[in-house]
């Protein structure tokens, strides 16, 4: 294993305080599940016999549980997810990593002291995690669906299996009218995670209503976000300690600060830069699996050690867990799968062969059942993302493009010096990734070139952009920590060796030069490219910008007390299709409609294809013809304001045992002046 170790075993004392402060840890989380939660979590950073330093054991132990939640709870599984089945999982896998570190080898585990490094990506998780959370914080369901609802259009998609998982106990969400569950096959690793660390950690066993719901939500998805990012940086500093070698220094200045300043570097871009936006438009599964992608590639290729001890393992649980996440992203993990087979036959030929028919087996196999599975049930699903693969043009965050575009070129380049010092491991974990998903990003140009859309107007070429400068954010920090160590160091009169400066050939300069360049050229636009018109003064950066947008949405709440005030009013109708027509629009619709019930998938097409707001006579033939066509539809028609009680009283006397008129209790705002309560 890949693990610091003892010169002898730990002592049998050792031995019985780890294994007593494990019961204890696992006994709170039975008797007092928060704390119980949080010491679980620590005991997977501290004792398992796994990484280097404590922020690596602590990822290596995300990715394993996140791999092993994909295998145990997968998408429609039956397996229920209640608050002992998520005490069960985590009491389980808290006391195998720990008992690993008990038994064999795992004796030989040291326990260690925290590094600058580990501190500091403490503090950055914590610190982003507050950040993403903090405009949140103390507000009522009215404010936090409000804050999440002007934000970004996919909360409300992943904020649904969230809340059928809990409501429902499981991740097949049965349905009113018999008709699959809206999002029943998406990816929702993310929202499963979320589900069991909920019913963990909360106090009571108590399940929650949907609006209780809102604020795990948006604690879980700001932790996960944030892990993510800290994931990120960790590499970029073990990047860094593993590449300022390679640039001849004698300076021990350098090799301590340059793995530190580059986790700032990667902070100061995470939460300056464009990150932030992903979170706002509730993309935090995209974000996940562009952690998991580039962690699991890295540490699985990183060196032919780390291939045997860890690849075996990471890489088979990592493919399990992106393609519950985001599938596309699969294929970055290919490059250091082969470094696996690779190094698996240099220590027992036979390993290799049986490695990869089993993990393959396992993945594949996997992927094989789910995808058969929505074929059979959900035929439309992967139809559909066929078609939208090259038709929508819409809805993704702002970012560096030029950045992304030339990132996989600059990868390519690191990886050729590397190859060049012997460190071809290292060369495949970084530019790997990076070629795989090019295959990904040139089917999406092509889907875009089918469907007569500029490539950079694509949502997949530009989500795919995204991710590639985010897999590669890590080797970016990694220079900017070796580069400003450098300078520090020449500032204290800490020079090069001249040995080493002697050693640099013309041909490594070269591609030196050509890095800095694109990295410079990319800092300002493409080359030739030069602004229409200057702003008057100074904008905030993207990340102060999304933090800004969250706290002005959720003060912002009368649309927040609109969807609430109509899920209650519609709450005593629990099998029909609701529908607010005042102050309304398709996503306040399919939010009112996942704050009461199962969404299926029958009833978000019905949203979906709604005429624009405001309502009128061309609403209520709508209305009419669903009602006509569809002879299991019954609706809760939900209003405020007198007029549209009277419109809507013409689809009731058309379908009378069908169509239930509810009045919303609305205080006098903007939307109805009328209104009192």
């Amino acid at each position: 294993m890949m693990i610091p170790k003892m010169v002898v075993p730990r002592s049998k004392g050792q031995c019985l305080a780890l294994a007593g402060a494990t019961i204890l840890a696992i006994a709170l989380l039975w008797v007092f599940p928060p704390v119980g939660f949080v010491a679980c979590a620590v005991m997977l950073v501290v004792a398992p016999p796994w990484g280097r330093g404590l922020a690596e054991r602590g990822f290596i132990s995300l990715l394993l549980a996140l791999g092993a939640t994909a295998v145990a709870f997968p998408r429609a599984s039956s397996l229920p997810i209640t608050p002992v089945s998520a005490h069960a999982a985590l009491s389980i896998f808290t006391a195998v990593a720990v008992g690993l570190s008990l038994v064999g080898p795992g004796r030989m585990t040291r326990l260690i002291k925290p590094t600058l490094q580990d501190v500091l990506i403490g503090i950055f998780t914590a610190g982003a995690a507050l950040w993403l959370m903090g405009a949140y914080i103390g507000r009522n369901s009215y404010e936090i669906v409000s804050g999440l609802f002007f934000t970004g259009w996919d909360n409300q998609g992943h904020f649904t299996p969230f809340a059928n998982t809990i409501e429902v106990g499981s991740t097949t969400w049965p349905t009113f009218d018999g008709t699959i569950a809206w999002n029943q096959w998406y990816p929702s690793l993310h929202t499963t995670m979320w589900s069991l660390a909920q019913l963990a950690s909360q106090t009571s066993s108590e399940i929650l209503d949907r609006p209780g719901l809102l604020w795990p939500y948006v604690q879980w998805t700001s932790i996960s976000f944030a892990l993510s990012l800290a994931a990120l940086a960790w590499v970029a500093s073990d990047l860094t300690r593993r590449c300022t070698p390679l640039v001849g220094v004698r300076s021990r200045f350098v090799r301590r600060s340059a793995p530190a300043i580059a986790v700032l570097a990667f902070a100061a871009f995470a939460l300056l830069g464009s990150p932030t936006l992903l979170f706002n438009s509730g993309f935090t599964n995209f974000m996940m699996a562009v952690a998991v992608t580039t962690v699991t590639a890295y540490l699985s290729a990183r060196s032919w050690r780390s291939a045997r001890a860890l690849g075996w393992i990471l890489i088979p649980l990592g493919a399990l867990a992106v393609n519950a996440l985001w599938t596309p992203l699969v294929l970055g993990l290919v490059p250091s799968a082969i470094v696996v087979i690779i190094a698996l036959w240099r220590d027992r030929w036979w390993l290799a062969p049986v490695w990869a028919v089993a993990s393959g087996g396992l993945v594949l196999g996997t992927v094989y059942l789910q995808s058969r599975a929505i074929v059979v049930d959900d035929p439309g699903a992967s139809s559909s993302y066929m078609e939208d693969l090259g038709a929508i043009g819409a809805g993704m965050t702002p970012f560096n493009v030029g950045a992304a575009i030339v990132s996989p070129i600059i990868a390519v380049l690191v990886a050729i010096v590397l190859l060049r010092s012997g460190r071809r491991p290292l060369a495949i974990a970084i530019a790997g990734p990076s070629v795989a998903i090019c295959a990904f990003l040139w089917l999406t140009m092509s889907a875009a070139d089918s469907a007569g859309l500029s490539r950079l107007g694509s949502y997949y070429v530009l989500k795919t952009l995204n991710a590639l400068l985010l897999v590669n954010a890590p080797m970016l920090a990694a220079g900017a920590g070796i580069g400003i160590a450098l300078v520090l160091a020449a500032m204290k009169r800490r020079v090069l060796d001249p040995s080493t400066a002697r050693a640099v050939n013309r041909f490594n300069t070269v591609i030196v030069g050509c890095v800095i360049a694109l990295v410079g050229v990319t800092s300002f636009g493409y080359v030739g490219a030069t602004p229409s018109g200057y702003p008057s003064g100074f904008g905030s950066a993207p990340g102060i910008a999304a933090g800004a947008a969250r706290a002005g949405s959720v003060d912002n709440y009368l649309v927040g007390e609109a969807i609430i005030r109509a899920r209650d009013a519609a709450s005593p109708y629990p099998g029909k299709t609701t529908m607010l027509w005042d102050g309304s629009g398709v996503l306040v619709n399919l939010w009112v409609a996942s704050l009461n019930r199962v969404l299926s998938s029958g009833d978000q097409r019905f949203y979906i294809k709604l005429p624009p707001f405001p309502y009128e006579d061309d609403v209520v033939s709508y209305v009419d013809f669903a009602l006509g066509i569809n002879p299991t539809l019954d609706m809760s028609l939900l209003w405020f304001r007198g007029v549209s009680g009277d419109r809507l009283n013409t689809i009731k006397r058309e379908h009378p045992d069908r169509v239930t008129l509810v009045k919303v209790p609305m205080r006098s705002t903007v939307l109805c002046q009328e209104c009192t309560l």
